[in-house]
């Protein structure tokens, strides 16, 4: 039996533990959902803690909001909040995994520059 991977543990991997994640962000996945998530990937939760989101940058949420976690590089991962209830709301924001297993909000690349004519 192989040990679990802490969240600490994501820093030097391309896989990320989705339970590990949904504990620090406040959701619940299936119990058919994905497991871990590869660059690429993504898994569609449900909000159960909206004030596990707000240090990371979503506010607003109530509990049951629609949580989609993709993994779009080593250590970086996009969360994607919204709700229709009780008014239209969403929020987004990229989190990146730091060398001791927390999550941070990442600042926002730019675009990249358009080549000249």
């Amino acid at each position: 039996m192989l040990p679990a991977l802490s969240v600490a543990q994501l820093a030097d991997v391309s896989t990320v533990r989705v339970d590990a994640l949904a504990e620090k962000l406040g959701v619940k996945g299936l119990p058919n959902g994905a497991r871990e998530l590869e660059p690429g990937q993504s898994a569609t939760m449900m909000l159960a803690e909206p004030r596990k989101l707000e240090p990371y940058g979503i506010k607003g949420m109530h509990e049951g909001a629609r949580v989609t976690i993709t993994c779009v590089g080593p250590n970086r991962l996009r969360v994607e909040a919204d709700e229709m209830d009780p008014t239209p709301h969403s929020a987004k924001v990229t989190l990146r995994v730091q060398d001791n297993g927390s999550l941070v909000q990442a600042p926002e690349r730019a675009p990249p520059p358009k080549p000249p004519m």
